[in-house]
């Protein structure tokens, strides 16, 4: 089987991908990861093959003032960005799924050209959605920015997948995914080594503080600025912090204080299950590696799914959330002290993680794939394959 992979220019969106490419590659099927060009080394990096499908934007231009649409505006204007790219890249993932004839094509949530792209060529696909969050206004965005060329391919509308999966556990999603296909959470960090530090015992609770890569950007005196502050705040907690930020981001921050262990890349999966608070800005992958480490979490959304995300975390015990906007670094400490203070948000994440740790591994879903597949592609342009019943034999192209 083919399988084609395709996503937006973003590390949140990329990530959540990895861990089911890799277990369909295990499984003797051939992968391609589509996406644009100026990410294709991003996509290397994972151990995966790459195709450049157009230049894309990057998130330094998405977050610039002079932007048409900034980064930091309403889900609709976002969906309007990913119309804008899967607009241009078009033309190029549709030449790829002709080329390299994909038996399955699979996308994250804001990539579009790919299932368009499956729609016209009869593929069937299936959609990892990302995010607890429905985010209908990406979908009507996208349609608008793709009107055009969706009429020109024959197609009413953005085709619906014949499958959706989700890595957030059950008791968590919303009403509008509870019937997605359930996928492990895997955690996959980018190219981090795993510090000495990271399984021994500190004489002091640890606390881990990540901003993801979107935040930094909009921070009006820089990341460093920002983080300083809140490490000065955290400080009082007798904590020991371990903050996770891209290196050169750590470099900003000058001569840290002796309660802070670490500064710059780690991989979140292997320093969480060690820490017993982490501090986020509610980004799925931050979210769920926390969830499945059992880590209680202080949760600072400021846009998009992550307001959502971090509505789970609260709703199910794990911990507290207070919006970025909002925040004054006292006020992240304050919460962060409540948090550590009280078992039941520990508790509470540990059950989260059990659940987690139940549902089918990737290695489990590549089954389902391919009796989707087996089940036959789409009849024509804009129907969705359907996943086939029971224990359908595989009978496409190994």
């Amino acid at each position: 089987m083919r399988v084609l992979f395709t996503t937006a220019p973003m590390h949140g969106h990329l990530f959540p991908l990895v861990p089911l490419a890799w277990a369909c590659r295990a499984a003797g099927h051939e992968v391609l990861v589509a996406t644009t060009e100026h990410f294709v080394p991003s996509v290397v990096q994972a151990g995966l093959p790459a195709a450049p499908v157009g230049p894309g934007m990057t998130l330094s231009e998405l977050a610039a003032p002079t932007a048409a649409h900034g980064i930091d505006d309403a889900p609709y204007a976002h969906g309007e960005v990913f119309g804008a790219m899967a607009s241009r890249n078009l033309a190029d993932t549709r030449a790829l799924v002709e080329t390299w004839r994909p038996d399955l094509v699979v996308n994250e949530r804001s990539e579009l050209a790919g299932p368009v792209a499956a729609a016209a060529a009869g593929t069937p696909h299936a959609e990892l959605r990302w995010g607890v969050a429905e985010l209908t206004e990406y979908r009507v965005a996208g349609e608008d920015v793709l009107r055009g060329q969706l009429r020109a391919l024959g197609l009413p509308g953005l085709p619906t997948p014949g499958l959706r999966l989700s890595p957030w556990p059950p008791s968590l999603r919303l009403p509008h995914a509870r019937a997605d296909l359930s996928l492990r959470h895997v955690s996959y960090n980018g190219a981090a080594v795993v510090p000495a530090w990271a399984s021994a015992s500190g004489t002091r609770p640890r606390v881990c503080l990540t901003l993801g890569t979107v935040i930094p950007l909009l921070s009006t005196d820089g990341a460093a600025g920002f983080l300083r502050r809140l490490v000065d705040s955290l400080g009082g907690l007798g904590c020991e912090l371990v903050i996770a930020v891209d290196d050169t981001v750590a470099e900003e921050l000058g001569t840290l204080p002796e309660t802070v262990l670490h500064a710059g890349r780690v991989p979140l999966a292997e320093v969480l299950p060690g820490c017993r608070l982490l501090i986020h800005h509610g980004g799925q992958g931050s979210a769920l590696t926390g969830l499945a480490a059992g880590c209680p979490q202080v949760v600072l959304p400021r846009f998009d799914d992550a307001l959502e995300n971090a509505q789970a975390v609260v709703d199910a015990g794990v911990g507290l959330s207070l919006r970025l906007e909002q925040a004054t670094p006292q006020g992240v400490a304050d919460h962060a002290g409540r948090v550590l203070a009280d078992p039941r948000f520990r508790a509470a994440a540990a059950t989260v993680a059990r659940e987690i740790a139940a549902q089918p591994a990737p290695a489990e879903v590549v089954g389902v794939l391919e009796r989707l597949v087996a089940g036959g592609a789409a009849a024509g342009p804009g129907r969705p394959a359907e996943p086939a019943a029971g224990t359908a034999t595989f009978t496409g192209r190994r």
